[in-house]
């Protein structure tokens, strides 16, 4: 603490120092430094700290009247030799080392005659004044100047490694959400519990709290157990998704209003083409459906419950008439207000507590987009560690490009193209040009229902991203002035993340979303 508190106070310009700086080599040989002071020009001084009335008695050193059981420059030459070891180890060519012991509880303003430590011996009287005495016994300790390759300094500092925040890469977080993702936890059994228990159970939970998770698991047992189970969900892109990883279990897998007209047209009921308006179309499917249908499932299950019309829940009351009816529902997800999951239907309710997709920071700008408290210590720490970041696209600039060099960046940072997904802002159908899918530079992306989605690139509009995921998630068609139902929009956009978000547009549309945004590239 003596020799701390003196460097603190005189250590000249131009010197830096560390305390106890710990070396383990390849072959873990382990040493530590007391302290090392370094200088651009000079080079390394090792002190060698030894407490007590340190003295020379007959040849012997001796520490508060005990032999030291090594000389005191011992350690500090093994110390050396550990240093230039690990310099070469990182490729790096070593400026000049000197080593010398300090004593900063003898006081002595003479130095041993011993040849090896006559006039580099530190003591408490050198110390008052170090300022003064550091250049004469750096000249002397330290031999001559030997230029260090660049970044030498740097290197030793970081072998003392300052400080340490625990982070993983991009590439390593996908690793480490896809293993968390993978089993349900406490609270999520314990609502998987209840709806066995129970013929007609309502769940709610947000964005990320599993709840497509437990629906194909619910599935899954009902189906081990001999039970014939319909799945119901609202989009095409997850229908295949579930199907994929429902395959051999026999659980049917359909779309709700894909089973209507389906049911529909089997029974001839479906009208003439051009003989109803567009928005009757779909009102006549799930209304013929429900009066020719049969309840032959033991059990429908409905994942994203809050988007299906009040026809589509006819239908699907009368495909579970008298049978077991379980719906899983997000009203922050709910695009269209006058939609919702009627409660007559169901006995019991549950909801899931906790989101374990998304990151903190995400899910802290997904409840800032709604308008709902969010946590802005976690906003703030996802921007630093990258898990939130915006891409600004220049004026004049293309957004496609501004997307391809932001693929490109994740890649690099360990992402294959299958964890990427693009998500516009934009409607349901904006996404169904006949140009097809945009190409983002060298790479072309495919709709979210592609067969071969799970090593693409997917690139679709939001509505049609419901209920799926991805690590990496780059929101686009942000709009610089007022959209309908945006916080929606955004909310179902930055909740498919597991790992990180990047929102591209322009800087007026970013500083809508993201007020303070740190620079581009982040």
């Amino acid at each position: 603490m003596r020799v701390w508190e003196a460097l603190r106070k005189r250590l000249p310009a131009g010197w830096s120092a560390w305390h106890s700086l710990r070396l383990r080599d390849r072959r873990a040989t382990f040493g530590e430094g007391d302290f090392v002071l370094a200088h651009p020009a000079l080079g390394i001084l090792i002190l060698e700290v030894k407490g007590g009335q340190v003295e020379e008695r007959d040849g012997r050193w001796m520490q508060n009247g005990r032999p030291l059981d090594v000389a005191p420059l011992e350690q500090a030459h093994a110390y050396r030799n550990l240093l230039l070891s690990r310099f070469k180890d990182k490729g790096i060519q070593a400026p000049s080392i000197g080593q010398a012991p300090c004593f900063p509880e003898t006081v002595a303003d003479d130095q041993p005659t011993e040849d090896d430590l006559n006039g580099i011996v530190v003591t408490g009287h050198h110390l008052t004044w170090f300022a003064e005495s550091l250049p004469a016994l750096a000249a002397r300790a330290i031999p001559p100047a030997r230029r260090g390759s660049p970044g030498w300094l740097e290197a030793l500092h970081a072998m003392w490694g300052d400080s340490w925040l625990p982070s993983l890469s991009l590439g390593g977080r996908v690793k480490e959400a896809a293993v968390r993702r993978l089993s349900l936890d406490e609270a999520q059994l314990e609502v998987l519990e209840g709806l066995l228990e129970n013929d007609r159970v309502l769940i709610q939970g947000g964005a990320g709290s599993g709840k497509t998770l437990l629906a194909a698991e619910a599935s899954r047992r009902l189906a081990a157990e001999g039970r014939k189970v319909l799945l119901l969900c609202f989009t095409t892109p997850l229908r295949k998704w579930l199907a994929a990883r429902l395959e051999g279990s026999g659980i049917e897998v359909h779309t709700v209003s894909d089973l209507a007209r389906r049911m529909e047209e089997l029974a001839g009921r479906a009208p003439p083409p051009g003989t109803l308006a567009e928005g009757e179309i779909w009102t006549h499917a799930f209304a013929s459906a429900a009066e020719v249908c049969e309840p032959r499932w033991d059990a429908v299950v409905v994942d994203e419950a809050q988007d299906l019309q009040p026809e589509a829940w006819r239908f699907a009351e009368a495909l579970a008439r008298g049978r077991r009816l379980w719906a899983f529902h997000d009203p922050g997800q709910g695009y269209w207000p006058e939609r919702s999951p009627p409660r007559e239907l169901f006995g019991s309710t549950y909801r899931l507590p906790r989101q374990q997709r998304c990151p903190p920071g995400v899910q802290a700008l997904a409840d800032r987009c709604l308008g709902q408290p969010f946590d802005e210590r976690a906003l703030a720490e996802g921007r630093a560690d990258g898990s939130v970041a915006s891409v600004v696209v220049p004026e004049g600039g293309e957004v496609t490009t501004a997307v391809a060099a932001e693929v490109e960046r994740l890649l690099g940072a360990g992402l294959r193209l299958g964890d990427i997904g693009v998500v516009s802002l934009r409607g349901q159908t904006a996404g169904d040009a006949a140009a097809g899918p945009p190409v983002f530079g060298p790479h072309a992306s495919v709709r979210a229902e592609a067969d071969d989605m799970e090593d693409r690139l997917v690139a679709d509009t939001f509505l049609r991203w419901k209920g799926l995921e991805r690590p990496a998630i780059l929101v686009t068609e942000l709009p610089e002035a007022e959209l309908r139902r945006l916080p929606i929009r955004l909310n179902v956009a930055l909740t498919r993340a597991t790992v990180a978000v990047r929102l591209v547009g322009s800087a007026a549309a970013l500083a809508r979303i993201l007020p303070d945004r740190p620079p581009s590239g982040a």
